[in-house]
């Protein structure tokens, strides 16, 4: 009498195909954030095994720690050295943004 499973038509039904797919889906993205917090644990960890050495170091005598953020205002490697002084400028109050969108367009031209 019955034609199957009337369940199987139910949006709730977890042995749809899409529910299951779903629940696959899901599960992939819990697997990659796993990882990733696997792989900044990772890092965090060696971070620390270095300042660890590193204190150590200090302590001993052996070397001074110099703590830098040079790296942190010098323009980024792939740009030349013209726009690392053009930013530099613009961020003095030198040149306003206008004349290096200018500046530019005339380079790439």
């Amino acid at each position: 009498m019955g034609g199957g499973d009337l369940n199987l038509k139910k949006s709730w039904h977890p042995g749809t195909f899409r529910n299951q797919e779903k629940v696959w889906k899901e599960e992939r993205k819990a697997a990659e954030e796993e990882k990733k917090i696997a792989q900044k644990r990772k890092e965090l960890e060696e971070e620390r095994q270095i300042q660890e050495l590193q204190q150590i170091q200090e302590s001993s005598g052996a070397r001074k720690r110099e703590e830098r953020v040079e790296w942190l205002y010098a323009a980024a490697p792939s740009q030349s050295n013209k726009t690392g002084n053009d930013m530099e400028e613009f961020l003095l109050g030198k040149k306003r943004v206008d004349e290096l969108f200018k500046q530019k367009t005339e380079a790439e031209k």
